[in-house]
């Protein structure tokens, strides 16, 4: 499709006929290719799911964009270079690199998020929308969790209606969308005098609990949950390994000492211990179970969990990490040492601070009280004895937050003191209190009893990496009454700075709300579009985790927000998540399935809420994280159920894997954009009459986005979309015998057709072959996740990925688990799954072409034509001719398996041995400029 060819104006939005996936899926990879480079949003407060804002900002502006625009002008609104073909470039530059070549970073070019929309082109915008307004344009995201969406949309210079059901994520919009755009950087140096103070005060109250020697800064006290040994009564320091700093040569450890009249074990630091005779790499426990360094006994992890369980687990500081001045030179080094007497008996007067101070504490309201309910992710803290919330903190780290939290509530007092309220200068204060709340979260993130010290990193790692709760046998504690609150403090304001800089001068309005999705405040028909990033199923059980930070927040801005943090905690009852643990104890199905049913309902009931706010003509943009067919098949029932049909679908690739640097891996990393309308008429259909207009569809899709450059399993995301919106149109859908069609029988269809096509140029070949074939096109690694070799083996007939298994089928793939080993012509022969020394054993043209390939290799060409004729084909048979070009040209750019490219080359070799062309593959020596050409 010639992208400066105008298109016919027939009221669709230009992301139903066009969409710059390679561009954006570029982008969208060098944005998120490290954590340093990430959009200053990401860092502001943890969040569980963010969409790349390249990505977030194309489903915004092709949702309300006319069909017939400029392109090229609407790349540039993105912030995609025009002048060069970027997909091109990076195709080569990761070709180059996989095949050991030497390329320069050919990426000059700015990344796209930083580009910050003109004047002109925002009212490009205004003059080529698809639809007429009456008022400000409004976009409407209900599931709006760490705000890539709305941010975008404000930047674009139009108004959004931004919510969560979860108070933490209104905090998070709050502070990445609402205030930079309201306040700019007037907010600032408000933020800066307010955590000032807060500091400042705090910072009294805490420093005779954090002596300092040798007077150097101190970053971390590492320390070891310990249990006594059953056998001998040692006080046992747990921890998987002794490492302080690792992943050179020599390192540093620490080295654990027994004296014999004592039961409390010691440490020495040691520089390069393995040159002392020390291994680091050996601690006290492995997968649950402890070893006592005294007696040797096993501790087993029974014995260990029953302890946690009656409060008897202990904690042991082992290793103080602080920096120093370098001896004549410029900068500090580290000095890793043990903790002094001193430090030690520090840690016990916060110990006896809290226990006597406890109950006025909790007076005062300084320390919630809130028990851990059980759940998905919670119940692996009651499992290690953690009751309240209280209880993820050693007791020093608790008096810090507390005595911060305080000095907070006194800095707030007095922010507030004089200010009318619902003034605009009450609403700059609740802003400045919001950054200071999101301050006070980044200082409970780095210093919990679940907050790692990272070895190879010499950092501690923040408590909400996994996004879960995992039991940590030793922690890092931060030095929280000099070090903590002013590094949080300066990175919060660091993010909003560079967020402020990321606006244009006159940012769209935002309003954001905490709300349930099923239930909108908002009339019928009053948003323009709709643009969300859903919760999918079980990936993220959002409540139970960000309970770590709410029963603080809810602390800390309750007064502000009373309606926001009304609850004790968060709400789960509403949340479109499976959470099986909802449903544990009951009898009737399994909690996973119930789990199951309960998402897909309130998905179906959030859906058709955006149904009835949505214009008639509006668009339903849904972005969400493609894995698995059933994740289709769920959305498609439920945006169907909710009177929604589908006009597209695009599938924009957020991490290097598939087509950009990892090709054949497997796992797509993909981001999926499904454009939805309302379903205009209501006409129920029968399967056997809709068929083969869904496959006359898919039909059409197939070539006119393979013209567009959209290949393999993107291909088959891509043509999902509209082949499914035939479906929806005819939904619900039964057969001759009134069974009820689902969904899922349209995806077969398509990926039957995408299927037939791709392997197009293969020429006589049984489905079993174009199914193998497929694979290794597909998945050039040759691991693959089962879900998606299912799809790409879909060719008619009896033909599928459990046909193909060594267990009962062709031996083509080996299944475990949940993935699928792609089995080459050498791995079948060494198995025994073929003998290409017993021709009529072999039963389909890929193991005459596999046996042929061993053979050369072995035997040379004469055993080949040998084969060849016992099977009745000859060296001109045009099954095996266009198999073994079909092979042969995986070899091309290197980035396959070893082994596949191992036989790609067999196969060239043998194709010119039967007087054939052989496909070109990659030799390594080759010029960097074949790539560029």
């Amino acid at each position: 499709m010639n992208e400066k060819e105008p298109q016919k104006k027939d009221g669709r939005v230009l992301g139903e006929l066009w969409f710059p996936v390679g561009e954006v899926s570029l982008e969208s990879i060098r944005e998120r290719a490290t954590f340093t480079a990430l959009p200053p949003h990401y860092a502001l407060h943890v969040w569980f799911a963010r969409r790349p804002l390249v990505a977030s900002r194309a489903a915004i502006l092709l949702s309300i964009i006319k069909n017939d625009v400029d392109k090229q002008i609407i790349k540039k609104i993105l912030g995609i270079p025009t002048n060069i073909d970027i997909v091109k470039i990076s195709q080569n530059f990761f070709k180059a690199k996989a095949s050991g070549q030497k390329a320069n970073n050919p990426f000059s070019w700015g990344r796209s998020f930083k580009h910050i929309p003109s004047q002109e082109e925002k009212a490009f915008i205004e003059e080529n929308l698809a639809f007429e307004k009456s008022k400000n344009l409004l976009i409407l995201d209900p599931m709006a969790g760490g705000g890539s969406i709305p941010l975008e949309t404000i930047r674009l210079g139009l108004d959004v209606i931004a919510g969560d059901l979860n108070p933490v994520a209104f905090l998070c919009l709050k502070g990445t969308v609402e205030y930079p755009a309201k306040f700019g950087n007037r907010l600032i140096p408000a933020v800066k005098d307010f955590c000032d103070k807060v500091h400042r005060e705090a910072k009294k109250e805490l420093e005779q609990y954090f002596p300092k020697p040798d007077n150097n800064d101190i970053f971390s006290y590492v320390w070891a949950r310990t249990v006594k040994c059953q056998n001998c009564g040692l006080v046992v320091p747990l921890s998987p390994n002794w490492w302080i700093v690792h992943g050179d040569d020599k390192g540093v450890g620490a080295h654990l000492i027994i004296k014999d009249e004592e039961n409390l074990c010691y440490f020495e630091i040691v520089k390069n211990p393995k040159e002392k005779g020390l291994d680091p790499d050996k601690g006290t426990v492995s997968n649950a179970d402890g070893q006592c360094p005294r007696c040797r006994s096993v501790i087993d992890g029974d014995y260990i969990k029953a302890e946690v369980q009656a409060g008897h687990m202990g904690h042991q500081m082992y290793c103080v990490c602080t920096k120093t001045p370098k001896i004549g030179k410029k900068g500090r080094e580290w000095v890793f040492r043990s903790p002094t007497m001193e430090e030690i008996s520090a840690t016990k007067q916060a110990y006896e601070k809290v226990l006597i101070d406890f109950n006025n504490l909790i007076n005062q309201n300084l320390i919630p009280t809130n028990e851990i309910k059980p759940g998905l992710k919670t119940r692996e803290l009651l499992n290690f004895g953690m009751k309240n919330w209280s209880d993820l903190f050693n007791p020093r780290q608790l008096f810090a937050h507390a005595m911060y939290l305080q000095k907070f509530k006194e800095a707030k007092q007095e922010l507030f003191s004089g200010i009318t309220k619902d003034s605009e200068e009450w609403d700059f204060a609740c802003g400045v209190a919001v950054y200071g709340a999101i301050v006070f979260d980044g200082c409970l993130d780095y210093n919990s009893i679940l907050s790692l010290w990272d070895p190879t990193r010499i950092k501690i790692a923040h408590t909400m990496g996994l996004q879960g709760f995992p039991f940590k046998w030793s922690y890092a504690e931060f030095d929280h009454s000099s070090m903590l609150w002013p590094w949080i403090q300066k990175k919060t304001i660091g993010v909003l700075s560079d967020i402020v800089a990321l606006l244009p001068q006159d940012p769209g309005k935002s309003t954001v709300f905490q709300a349930n999705a099923q239930s909108i405040n908002l009339s019928n028909c009053s948003v323009d579009a709709i643009v969300i990033d859903p919760p999918y199923s079980d990936n993220v059980m959002y409540a139970e985790v960000s309970d770590f930070f709410y029963v603080w927040l809810r602390i800390l801005m309750k007064d502000i927000y009373p309606e926001e943090f009304r609850d004790e905690l968060t709400n789960k009852t509403d949340e479109a998540v499976a959470n099986p643990a909802r449903f544990s104890g009951i009898e009737t199905g399994s909690s996973k399935k119930l789990a199951d049913q309960d998402y897909a309902a309130k998905m179906e009931a959030s859906f058709k809420e955006m149904h009835r706010v949505l214009r008639d003509d509006g668009v339903l943009c849904v972005m969400f994280t493609h894995r698995k067919s059933e994740a289709w098949v769920g959305l498609a029932e439920s945006l169907m159920n909710a009177g929604f049909t589908f006009s597209a679908s695009w599938p924009v690739h957020t991490e290097p894997g598939g087509k950009f640097g990892k090709a054949g891996k497997g796992a797509l990393k993909v981001t999926v954009l499904l454009y939805s309308r309302k379903r205009q008429q209501n006409r129920p259909g029968r399967w056997e009459e809709i068929v083969d207009e869904i496959r006359e569809k898919a039909s059409d899709k197939v070539k006119e986005y393979a013209k567009m450059g959209i290949l393999g399993p993107d291909l088959l995301v891509s043509v999902y979309g509209p082949a499914l919106g035939v479906f929806a149109d005819y939904y619900p859908v039964k057969d001759v015998s009134g069974k009820a069609r689902t969904s899922g029988d349209a995806l077969t269809v398509v990926a039957q057709v995408v299927n037939e096509f791709i392997t197009g140029d293969i020429k006589g070949a049984d489905m079993e072959t174009l199914a193998y074939l497929n694979l290794i096109r597909n998945f050039p690694g040759l691991d693959v996740e089962y879900d998606l070799a299912r799809i790409s083996t879909v060719f008619g007939g009896n033909t599928s990925v459990d046909t193909m298994d060594i267990k009962g089928g062709s031996g083509l793939i080996q299944k475990a688990g949940g993935k699928v080993k792609i089995l080459t012509a050498h791995k079948r022969v060494e198995a025994g799954l073929i003998n290409p020394d017993r021709p009529g054993t072999l039963r389909g043209l890929i193991d005459i072409v596999h046996s042929a390939l061993v053979l050369y290799e072995r035997q040379g060409i004469e055993s080949v034509k040998q084969m060849l004729q016992q099977t009745g084909r000859d060296a001109s048979d045009s099954g095996v001719m266009s198999v073994l070009h079909a092979i042969g040209r995986l070899g091309e750019d290197g980035a396959g398996a070893s082994d596949l490219v191992h036989e790609a080359r067999i196969a060239n070799a043998l194709l010119g041995a039967l007087g054939q062309e052989p496909e070109g593959v990659l030799k390594k020596g080759e010029m960097i400029t074949h790539w560029f050409e």
